[in-house]
């Protein structure tokens, strides 16, 4: 999906001496790509959910930074890796920052008014089909179901079932 003129902070890994894919990068600077720009293959790579960085990058030998990607962008449905054709390495950032923007990112993704999916009544049913997602059940004789990548169902009742 390509989209553009959209400011979007994101979060990039860097070699320690601030290199990418033999790119030298600086805190500070901005930068544009000239050409194509396509997620996992062209363009500046970052990813909007902090904790996605460490798929490509160990927090024991990389540094971090927030970034801000703007121009034309590029995703892919695989993680919140992003491809753009400017971006602006705005500060680095530490693991403990990340883990609290992580959870900042998560928190502003709750949509608190959506009906729920946890549910502690008997003979209950609470399912789920997103992507990294939770569906918690609590009664007896009841069922919890989740079919999202990466996301868990779990049940504690008796004579009840969790898949």
């Amino acid at each position: 999906m390509v989209e553009e003129n959209k400011e979007i902070i994101a979060y990039k890994g860097f070699n320690q001496d601030w290199t990418c894919r033999g790119y030298q990068y600086e805190v500070g600077k901005t930068y544009v790509h000239k050409g194509d720009v396509k997620a996992y293959r062209s363009g500046f790579h970052a990813c909007e959910y902090p904790l996605d960085v460490l798929s490509y990058y160990s927090p024991a030998v990389s540094k971090f930074a927030v970034v801000k990607m703007s121009g034309e962008t590029s995703k892919d449905s695989d993680d919140t890796k992003i491809a753009s054709a400017k971006i602006t390495i705005e500060t680095e950032i530490n693991l403990p920052e990340m883990v609290k923007k992580a959870v900042e990112w998560i928190k502003g993704k709750v949509d608190w008014d959506a009906a729920k999916v946890s549910n502690t009544g008997d003979w209950s049913v609470a399912t789920n089909t997103s992507s990294r997602s939770a569906a918690t059940d609590t009664g007896n004789r009841s069922v919890a179901t989740n079919t999202g990548n990466r996301s868990v169902a779990t049940n504690t009742g008796d004579l009840s079932v969790a898949t």
